[in-house]
């Protein structure tokens, strides 16, 4: 019943696969540039000091951002801290 659907799959895999031992670098990166419209990248021309610049910039991000995930994780193990002990106290109040 599925001998038919399963020899099909298997002569598709076997084509699959000798169009992927033709495949070349440089006929993929053509294809690739050909699909994608572009082909050269156009970037800002920057001067060392505007890159120093923009370096700090991020790496100050990057501090305060951490700074600022540190202080969250903090908050909340504290409060799950007390909210358990709270819990537990309750419970031992009951007894």
């Amino acid at each position: 019943m599925g001998a038919g659907s399963m020899a099909g799959a298997i002569q598709n895999l076997k084509t699959n696969r000798a169009l992927l031992k033709k495949r070349k670098f440089k006929n993929l990166r053509k294809q690739l540039q050909e699909s994608s419209g572009k082909i050269d990248l156009k970037l800002k021309k920057v001067t060392p000091q505007e890159l120093f610049c923009i370096k700090q910039k991020i790496r100050k991000r990057y501090r305060r951002d951490s700074r600022i995930e540190t202080e969250i994780y903090m908050i909340s193990r504290a409060l799950r801290l007390g909210f358990c002990t709270s819990i537990l106290f309750c419970n031992q109040l009951n007894f």
